[in-house]
């Protein structure tokens, strides 16, 4: 395939430049939570276990829009630092997650970092452009899914 053909389809790919500003966005997290010992991938997930616990793995998935065998490599080394913990669910198969004590207090030490950046972002973008942005990224979800769920 031409050189012209390749770069044409990467103009037009909606999936490339949705990837591409989600691994720049999120350089600029991981900048700002290095300090505190995650990534934010990790602090997502904690945060929402936190919100969610106790909840099983195919819920966490669901909530973070990902494959339940991605969140269970990011989980595993979260168990690891004891950050969080694994118990039984109410079927055998089940396995229940919680944030430990000691997640919530990498929480709150990483909380004030991600707040950072988050005012990074949003004094790079502008107001308007930040509620643009979150608006079109919360309807594509909505949306996707909605089409994707059907019968």
């Amino acid at each position: 395939m031409p050189a012209t053909r390749n770069a044409s389809l990467l103009k037009e790919c909606a999936l490339f430049d949705i990837q591409r500003a989600s691994r720049v966005v999120a350089g600029l997290y991981n900048a700002h939570l290095r300090d505190a010992g995650l990534t934010i991938a990790q602090f997502s997930i904690l945060r929402n276990i936190a919100a969610l616990q106790p909840v099983g793995i195919v819920r966490l998935a669901g909530a973070l829009a990902m494959e339940r065998t991605s969140v269970t490599r990011l989980v595993e080394p979260l168990i690891e630092a004891g950050f969080v913990r694994a118990t039984a669910g109410e079927d055998r198969r089940v396995r229940n997650i919680e944030v430990t004590a000691k997640g919530q207090a990498r929480i709150r030490a990483a909380k004030g970092r991600w707040r950072a950046a988050q005012r990074e972002l949003y004094d790079t973008l502008g107001k308007g452009e930040w509620i643009a942005m979150r608006n079109a990224l919360r309807t594509t979800v909505r949306k996707v899914r909605e089409r994707h769920e059907r019968p």
